[in-house]
């Protein structure tokens, strides 16, 4: 069978496949998305439940927006990567500097057109939910040439630059229309 992918939501049944994703983050020595997602490997049912309380607004931290996770997974139960979109831009700091959507691909995952397919499944999950949005605001950093790519191949198009003072970097900020065209029916 080949490599299927597809989004789903955080979930007990990818419990080891999270843990797998965890440890590889944290063997390639990326100290932000290992502690980014470590107290889930701390007490994962929490980690669900915060999961499911954040995509529905619940005890969300002042300043941000409900945000939907997903994880993309192969037909082999391995996490592949995880999206976060935020359903929302009615925050500062989301609106100026992070956008709907986040995204991570795995260590051991890259380079293999994952981050482009999380995109566009994320996209099409989207207009799925039918969430009150015609764009999305996505951002990257300046020098990441490859989330540039993935941008721009889902149809991201270039707004402007901005520097975060809280992460000290600059980014770059894309749109991404989700409202297809009349065509006249």
């Amino acid at each position: 069978m080949d490599n299927i992918i597809f989004l789903t939501e955080p979930n007990a049944e990818y419990r080891d496949a999270f843990y797998e994703m965890v440890k590889e983050y944290e063997n390639s020595g990326e100290e932000f998305y290992f502690n980014f997602y470590k107290k889930g490997i701390e007490d994962f049912d929490a980690y669900l439940q915060k999961q499911e309380n954040n995509a529905l607004g619940v005890d969300i931290p002042e300043g941000w927006v409900p945000c939907r996770t997903y994880w993309l997974v192969n037909n082999k139960k391995r996490l592949l990567g995880v999206i976060r979109v935020r359903t929302s831009l009615a925050s500062d700091y989301v609106a100026k500097f992070i956008g709907n959507i986040g995204y991570d691909i795995s260590p051991l995952s890259r380079g293999n057109g994952y981050g482009k397919a999380i995109l566009a499944l994320a996209i099409e999950k989207i207009k799925e939910l039918k969430l009150d949005l015609e764009k999305l605001l996505i951002t990257c950093a300046r020098d990441n040439e490859r989330s540039k790519k993935v941008i721009e191949s889902n149809g991201g198009v270039f707004e402007s630059e901005i520097f975060d003072p809280e992460e000290d970097v600059y980014l770059r900020r894309y749109w991404i229309e989700l409202k297809t065209p009349c065509n006249g029916n």
